[in-house]
This record gives structure tokens, C-alpha cells and sequence, in this order.
């Protein structure tokens, strides 16, 4: 078994070589500009290309003094490359990044496919991992079948009885595929995202590849949005260094930062959209990132491990990333949130009790440097990735609309089916770049190349 993943399908949208965003759409010195994006990760950057594509101008503000958003790769704490958010390249042959990335230079590889599965300690044997995928796939399967059927339940509602893989199929299905538990989970949206594929993984980092993408755009940083104002003849975007005036206006940014009131929208966003931003929301997944030197374990590089779980507290294992000897413990939902609320050793304290109990406390004795990630903490972001609350699945698609003739939304909230990924932000950047540019009344603005 693999992390569930989203393959994306066909788009409108022409993909564009490395660079043609150079020097297009460069920002005037005074305030006004054609399109205000707020927020420069993956969706405000493909958002931006787009619109300097068809040479008008832009304001690129972000909050914070670096491109990526989650998705963001850190050289400095292991000295070698370590997403501290989004790891998998989904979907290589619909996602835009393999191909921009490659052309960029990246090395993009497959991990090993399929994954390992221990059981206290020894490597389970060939019953034992068909029943555990075969539980996997018949719990997803329920979830989807009711999704499809439109009964829009809590996944956890319509999960068969799966004996003693049941904990493991759930924690699969929900905190390791959508960052929460399934009592928290839409069986609506569970199901209208893409099955699963292959990944790729990109050797200098997704977050590296996602910044280069950013090469030649005109960042604002250290910019913090407060409020969007709709109420004249332009939007007003009021930010800690003044404010910016648009005839459009694309909010890249999670809504968890909109239901926290950290971004204010006036007059307030209307009775459909509200209701996304308060029921599409982000769940807790992080990494537990350590130092494991020699290899004791003797994986492979980019080796996936599952645990036969007997409750909640339970992990995945991706093994020697790139080669190296950094691995993560990965950990989602409650679990992950009631860590990430824990004090500052909560993480590492993890580390050494699950690493005992699964494969002996002279592995966990090995262990070298650990971080733990908390994404629910980080205040650009309060969360790790979205998904819908049971009943609520139909609300997303308020995401890719128009409000009120000129805001856009997007990130990867804003995508129907590929939600949870950096693929599905950075494509509904280029929607809602297309969105502005036909506000805008350019002509033929989905076939416009960036």
C-alpha cells in the first residue's frame, strides 16, 4: 500500500515552459494593479505566472519572507534536502510539476512501489498483508460507494466491520489520506477525489521545485493581508504596508486563515461561500523527521512502512529519504493534533514509544536528531491540508466560483477532485488566474499560455 493519492485529470489549462512568466506583468510603483493574488504558494505562483503570461499587471503579496507555502524544503536542519510539508509528487502524467520540474532540472524518481508491513516487530507474511490490503480496500471502497450515492454520511458511518485490520484501514482511509479521522470526514468528498497512482518524488526537494517555479515573478514579501474590501469601484486590499487596489482579486490562501478572521473579507462573503470556508477545513498531519544512521531497519531508499494498529496512536514510515538517513514518522488526525497541542518533546516522546513497541527499543536507542512539524501551529497556515466535514461535500465547489464578479479562490481547497495536493493548488491557480483574466476581458483567457 501506498498514501492514497489524487491523479489528476484533463484541464482547460495550457501547461508552460520554465520562465515565460519572466519579465510580464511586472508590478507599477503606484498601488493599483490589474490582479491582487494574495498568498505566494504553489496556487499564487502558477495564479501569477498566468496573469504576467497575458502582460497585466499584478500584486503578489505573501505573509511570510519565503515562496511555497506548505510546501517547503528545509536544508538546514538535517543538512540534506527535508519537505517539511507536501513530500509526494502525485499523478506524474497529468501534473504539471513533473513536467516543469523536469525541464527545471529536477530529479524526479519513483520510490519503491507498494509498501512494507510489520507486525510488532517482524515483517508480516504473505496472509497477513493481503488481508491488510484487502481491508484498506474494502473500507475505501464503502466510503466511495456512499459518496457516489450521494448519502454524504461521516466515512466512519459507513465503514464495514473489518476485524483486527479495522484500526489500520482507518487510519489508511482517514488520517494518513485526509488528515483527519472518518468521523471527520465527508464520504461525499472522500469520493470524488481521484484514485490512487503512482508518485514521484523529487530528490532536491517538492518545496525547492515549487520555489523555482517562482523564478522572474515580482514577490511582495513580508506583506500581510487584513482585510478585502468589494464595496467600490476596485478591490481594496488593506495590508501591515498599505493598500493595494485591483479589478480582481485571488485569495491563495488556506481558509482556515479567512474562519480565524486573520483575512476579513467586507461586505462579508455571502451565505454559500461561508459555508465552505466554515465546513472545508484543514486537518492536522505531520512528520515526525529523525536521524537513523547504518540503516538498521534495512530498508530501502524512499521506503514506505505500515504498522498493524490496535488503536489511534499509530504511524506510517517513509524510510531513508533520497538515500540519506533521515526518515519520517508520519502522523494525522486527532493523533496528530493532540501531539502537535502536547509540549515541545510530544514528537520525539512518540518517536521512541512507537519505534520500541514496533521494532525494539535498541532502534529506538539509534536515533539522531528529530523534528517534529506542527502545522496546525503555524499561523500562515493552521493546518496541514483540507477536507470536508460529513455533509458538506457538495460546499468545495463554491471554492472554484466567482464571487461577486472579481474574488477568486484558490489553493489546494479549491479543487474538486485533487484537494490535498500541491498538483490541485497549483491548477486552481490557473483557474482562477483564467477567472481574473476574463473579468479582466481578456479574450480566449483559458487557452493563454504562461
Amino acid at each position: 500500500m501506498t498514501r492514497r493519492t489524487f491523479i489528476a485529470g484533463a484541464s482547460a489549462l495550457a501547461v508552460a515552459p520554465l520562465g515565460a512568466a519572466r519579465a510580464l506583468g511586472q508590478v507599477p510603483a503606484s498601488g493599483q494593479v490589474d490582479v491582487v493574488i494574495v498568498g505566494a504558494g504553489a496556487a499564487g505562483i502558477s495564479a501569477a505566472r498566468k496573469v504576467a503570461a497575458a502582460g497585466r499587471s499584478y500584486a503578489l503579496i505573501e505573509a511570510s519572507k519565503r515562496v511555497g507555502g506548505r510546501a517547503f524544503t528545509d536544508t538546514s536542519l538535517f543538512g540534506v534536502p527535508f519537505d517539511r510539508g507536501a513530500h509526494w509528487l502525485h499523478a506524474p502524467d497529468n501534473n504539471p510539476l513533473a513536467e516543469l520540474g523536469t525541464q527545471a532540472g529536477f530529479d524526479l524518481y519513483a520510490p519503491p512501489q507498494g509498501a512494507r508491513l510489520y507486525i510488532k516487530g517482524r515483517e508480516a507474511s504473505q496472509s497477513d498483508y493481503e488481508d491488510f490490503v484487502s481491508a484498506v480496500r474494502r473500507g475505501e471502497r464503502a466510503i466511495g460507494a456512499a459518496g457516489d450515492a450521494g448519502r454524504d454520511f461521516a466515512a466512519s458511518r459507513v465503514l464495514p466491520d473489518l476485524g483486527i485490520w479495522g484500526p489500520s484501514a482507518a487510519f489508511v482511509a482517514g488520517p494518513f489520506s485526509c488528515a483527519k479521522d472518518l468521523d471527520q470526514v465527508s464520504s461525499v468528498d472522500f469520493s470524488r477525489s481521484e484514485e490512487r497512482g503512482e508518485d514521484l518524488f523529487c530528490r532536491q526537494g517538492y518545496g525547492a521545485l515549487v520555489a523555482k517555479m517562482a523564478e522572474g515573478l515580482s514577490v511582495r514579501f513580508e506583506t500581510t493581508a487584513a482585510s478585502v474590501d468589494m464595496g467600490g469601484r476596485l478591490v481594496q486590499v488593506s495590508t501591515n504596508k498599505g493598500t493595494l487596489s485591483g479589478r480582481a482579486v485571488i485569495l491563495a490562501v488556506p481558509p482556515s486563515l479567512l474562519l480565524a478572521g486573520k483575512i476579513r473579507v467586507n461586505p462579508g462573503l455571502p451565505l454559500r461561500y461561508r459555508s465552505a470556508v466554515e465546513r472545508i477545513t484543514l486537518g492536522a498531519y505531520d512528520h515526525i523527521a529523525f536521524e537513523l544512521p547504518g540503516n538498521p531497519l534495512r530498508l530501502s531508499p524512499d521506503e514506505t512502512v505500515h504498522v498493524k494498529a490496535d488503536g489511534p496512536r499509530t504511524f506510517a514510515l517513509v524510510a531513508r529519504m533520497g538515500g540519506t538517513d533521515l526518515h519520517m514518522l508520519e502522523v494525522g488526525g486527532k493523533f496528530a493534533q493532540d501531539l502537535a497541542d502536547g509540549p515541545a518533546t510530544s514528537g520525539a516522546a512518540f518517536l521512541k514509544e512507537a519505534l520500541t513497541r514496533e521494532f525494539g527499543a535498541d532502534i529506538a536507542a539509534r536515533v539522531g536528531k528529530v523534528h517534529h512539524t506542527r502545522w496546525t501551529k503555524e499561523p500562515l497556515a493552521l493546518g496541514a491540508f483540507s477536507c470536508a466535514l460529513p455533509g458538506s461535500g457538495n460546499l468545495r465547489r463554491a471554492f472554484t466560483e466567482v464571487v461577486n464578479g472579481r474574488l477568486m479562490f484558490a489553493g489546494e481547497h479549491a479543487h474538486e477532485t485533487l484537494w490535498g495536493t500541491v498538483n490541485g493548488a497549483w491548477l486552481s491557480g490557473e483557474r482562477a488566474a483564467t477567472q481574473a483574466l476574463r473579468v479582466l476581458g481578456v479574450m480566449g483567457a483559458a487557452s493563454i499560455s504562461q
